[in-house]
C-alpha cells in the first residue's frame, strides 16, 4: 500500500501544477477535447460520401450516332444519358465537345468526364466481340485519386448496367423469335409430314414409273427392231412404187383402151348386118337351089346330074344359112360380151387411171431413204433413252427410298414443341445476383472508418497529453519512492487526461456522429483500456529515448496506420506491414471497437483486451525500469508547455 500512498502523493504534487500555473488547466481541456474534434471533423467528412455526389461535377458528352439494326433505330447513347441524370448520381454538366470537356477535367473544374463516342452503338449493339463499345472515362489522377477512383468504379457500374439492359433488349428478341419458333416449328413438322407422305407417294409412283419403263425398254427394243424392218420394208415398197410408176400406161394407151369395146361392138354390128344379109343369101341360094333342081329335072341327061348338083347345092345353102344362123346367134352373143366387155375395159381404164395416179401419189409420198435412215437412227437413240430412262428411274427410286427414310427420320427427330424460355427479358439478362447476408452490418461509410480514426484519435490525445508534462522529471520529495509509485504518480494526472478524452470521444461519436454501438459498456472500456495503453506506451518510450522518442511515437503512429488495417485488409498491404501487424496495439484496439460496435468477429472483444493488457502491461513495465528520473525542485517543476505572464 506504500506504493499506492507514495504515487498518491506524486499525483498531489503534479496537481499542484495547475494551481501554480492556471492556463494549464485550459490546455488539460483543450487536450481533452481536441482528438474528439479531431475524430469528429474526420469522420464527419467521410461518414457517408455517397450522398454527396450529386455535387460532384462531371462532364457529359453524348457524341453517339446510333444505328439502325434489323430494320429498328438504335441510340444506346441516349438511354445512358437518360439513365444516368434520372439517377443524379453526379452533377453531369453537358458537354458538346470532346476536348473542351477534357480541358476542363485538366484544368480541375470537372471531377471527370464521361465520353460516349459516335460508334458506341454501332459497336455495342451487335455484340460482334468482347468490349466492343466503350464508353470512356476521362479522369486526373492527379487532381483527386480518390475522386478518380470513384470515377473508376461509376464507370464500371455503368458498363455493368448498359450491359444488362442491351442484354434484356436481345432477351426481348429471343423470347419473341422463340414464341415464333414455336409456330415455325409447327408448320415445320406439318411441311416434313406432308413432305414424308410425299415421299411415300414419290417411292410408290417411281416403282410403277421403273415397272413402266422397264416395259417401255422392252417396247423400245422391238420397235427399234420392227422400225428397223419397217424401214427396209419401206424402202422396197417405195423402189416398187417408183417402179410402177414409171411402168404405168400413159393416158392415151387408156383412151385407147377404153375406146376399142365401142370400135368392137360397132364391127359387131356390120358383122351381124353382113351375116344376116348371108343368111338370106343363103336362103335364096337354097330356095334358088330347089328350083333350080325341080327345074332341072328334066333335062335330058345332064338333068339328072344338076339336079342332083342343084341339090346339093341346096343342101349345102341350107346348111349355110344354119350356119350362119349359128353364127348370127354366136355374133349376137359375141356382141353382148363386147359390150359388157366395153363396160369393163372402160372401168379397167378408168381404174388404171385412178391405180396409176394413186401409184405416182404413193411414190412421190414414200420418204426419201435418208429420211428413213434419220428414222432407224431415232429408234436407236430412243432405244439408247428408254435404258437410260430405266437406269435413271432405277437410281431415282433409290434416292426417293433414301429421301422417304431421311424424311421420316426427320419427322422423328423434330420434338414435339419449342418450349418457351421461362421467365422476363430483364431476368434472363441478369439472373445471377449474388444474395449478400450481412453479419456485424455498418450503418455508413464514416461508421466503418471509426474504428481506425478513433484509435488514431486515442493515441493522438495520449501524445498531446504527454506534451503538457515533462515525462521524466519529478520534485526531489520523488526520489526516496519506488520506481512502480513514481510511474503511478506520474501517470495519475495523464491518466484521467486520456480516460476522459476517451469518454469526450465516445460521447462525440454517440451524439454528434450518431454511431450506432452494439455493445455500449465494452465499447467505452476499450476506448479507456486503449487510451491508457497508449499513454503508457508513449510514456515509456519516451523514458527510453528522451524528447526523441516523441518522434518515434509519431513514427508508430504512422506505422500502425499502414499495418493495423483499419482501413484496407491488412493482407492487401503485404510485405512487412502485414508481418508486424499482430504485434501494434492499433490493431487490436480496432479489433475490440469493431467488436463491440458492430459485434465483429463474433462479438469476441474480450481476446483482443486482453493483447490490449499485455501491450499495457509491457509498458509499464519498460516505462517502470527503463530510462532515469530526473528530480528537481519545486521551483523547477513546471508543466513542458511554457505559459507566458507565470
Amino acid at each position: 500500500m506504500r506504493v499506492l500512498r507514495d504515487a498518491f502523493a506524486i499525483f498531489r504534487m503534479e496537481a499542484t501544477l495547475f494551481k501554480r500555473f492556471p492556463k494549464l488547466k485550459v490546455s488539460a481541456v483543450g487536450v481533452i477535447i481536441i482528438p474528439a474534434l479531431y475524430a469528429l471533423i474526420y469522420l464527419s467528412s467521410v461518414r457517408d460520401p455517397g450522398a454527396h455526389t450529386g455535387d460532384l461535377k462531371a462532364a457529359l458528352v453524348n457524341l453517339d450516332q446510333g444505328l439502325n439494326y434489323r430494320g429498328q433505330d438504335v441510340n444506346i447513347g441516349k438511354t445512358v444519358v437518360t439513365a444516368i441524370k434520372d439517377k443524379r448520381t453526379f452533377g453531369f454538366v453537358d458537354y458538346s465537345q470532346e476536348e473542351e470537356a477534357k480541358l476542363a477535367v485538366r484544368q480541375g473544374h470537372l471531377s471527370f468526364a464521361l465520353i460516349i463516342p459516335k460508334d458506341f452503338s454501332a459497336n455495342a449493339v451487335p455484340g460482334q466481340e468482347a468490349a466492343g463499345g466503350r464508353l470512356v472515362m476521362y479522369v486526373s489522377e492527379g487532381n483527386n485519386y480518390n475522386g478518380a477512383n470513384i470515377a473508376k468504379r461509376f464507370a464500371s457500374e455503368l458498363g455493368h448496367q448498359v450491359n444488362i439492359n442491351l442484354n434484356e433488349n436481345r432477351w426481348s428478341l429471343v423470347l419473341t423469335t422463340a414464341t415464333g419458333s414455336r409456330d415455325k416449328l409447327a408448320e415445320l413438322r406439318t411441311g416434313v409430314a406432308a413432305l414424308n407422305d410425299g415421299a411415300s407417294k414419290l417411292d410408290a409412283g417411281l416403282s410403277k414409273a421403273e415397272a413402266g419403263s422397264n416395259a417401255l425398254a422392252t417396247g423400245t427394243d422391238g420397235l427399234g427392231s420392227a422400225v428397223v424392218q419397217l424401214t427396209d420394208g419401206v424402202k422396197q415398197l417405195g423402189a416398187g412404187l417408183r417402179t410402177m410408176d414409171q411402168q404405168r400406161p400413159p393416158a392415151q394407151d387408156l383412151a385407147a383402151l377404153k375406146s376399142g369395146p365401142a370400135e368392137l361392138l360397132a364391127g359387131h354390128s356390120e358383122l351381124a348386118k353382113g351375116l344376116q344379109g348371108l343368111q338370106i343369101g343363103a336362103q335364096e341360094l337354097a330356095d334358088g337351089s330347089h328350083k333350080m333342081r325341080d327345074e332341072t329335072k328334066g333335062i335330058p341327061l345332064v338333068g339328072t346330074r344338076i339336079s342332083e348338083g342343084a341339090t346339093q347345092l341346096g343342101d349345102g345353102a341350107a346348111l349355110l344359112g344354119a350356119g350362119l344362123q349359128n353364127a348370127r346367134t354366136g355374133q349376137s352373143q359375141l356382141a353382148d360380151g363386147t359390150q359388157k366387155l366395153g363396160v369393163g375395159v372402160t372401168k379397167l381404164a378408168d381404174g388404171m387411171a385412178a391405180l396409176g395416179g394413186g401409184i405416182h401419189t404413193a411414190a412421190t409420198k414414200v420418204p426419201a431413204d435418208s429420211k428413213l435412215d434419220e428414222l432407224a437412227g431415232a429408234s436407236r437413240t430412243l432405244v439408247i433413252g428408254a435404258q437410260d430412262l430405266r437406269s435413271g428411274l432405277t437410281q431415282l427410286k433409290a434416292g426417293s427410298k433414301e429421301l422417304a427414310s431421311g424424311l421420316r427420320l426427320l419427322n422423328q427427330a423434330l420434338p414435339g414443341d419449342v418450349h418457351a424460355l421461362d421467365g422476363s427479358a430483364r431476368g434472363l439478362a441478369d439472373s445471377v445476383e449474388p444474395a449478400i447476408e450481412i453479419v456485424a452490418p455498418v450503418l455508413n461509410n464514416g461508421a466503418g472508418f471509426a474504428p481506425n480514426f478513433l484509435a488514431t484519435s486515442l493515441w493522438l490525445g495520449a501524445v498531446m497529453s504527454a506534451f503538457l508534462f515533462h515525462l521524466r522529471r519529478l520534485p526531489e520529495a520523488a526520489a526516496s519512492m519506488s520506481r512502480p509509485a513514481r510511474l503511478l504518480g506520474k501517470l495519475g494526472i495523464l491518466g484521467g487526461l486520456v480516460v476522459a478524452q476517451a469518454m469526450v470521444i465516445m460521447l462525440m461519436s454517440l451524439l454528434m456522429l450518431d454511431l450506432r454501438v452494439v455493445r455500449l459498456g465494452p465499447y467505452a472500456l476499450t476506448l479507456a483500456l486503449s487510451s491508457l495503453t497508449f499513454l503508457t506506451l508513449i510514456v515509456a518510450i519516451t523514458r527510453a529515448f528522451g524528447d526523441a522518442g516523441k518522434a518515434a511515437v509519431l513514427l508508430l503512429m504512422v506505422l500502425q496506420l499502414s499495418s493495423a488495417g483499419g482501413v484496407l485488409p491488412v493482407e492487401l498491404a503485404g510485405g512487412v506491414y502485414q508481418t508486424v501487424s499482430p504485434w501494434l496495439p492499433f490493431t487490436w484496439v480496432i479489433k475490440a471497437l469493431r467488436a463491440s460496435m458492430f459485434d465483429a468477429f463474433d462479438g469476441d472483444w474480450l481476446s483482443a483486451w486482453m493483447v490490449i493488457g499485455l501491450i499495457g502491461s509491457i509498458a509499464w513495465l519498460a516505462a517502470c525500469f527503463v530510462g532515469r528520473w530526473q528530480f528537481v525542485s519545486q521551483s523547477e517543476h513546471r508543466p513542458a508547455m511554457e505559459f507566458e505572464g507565470i
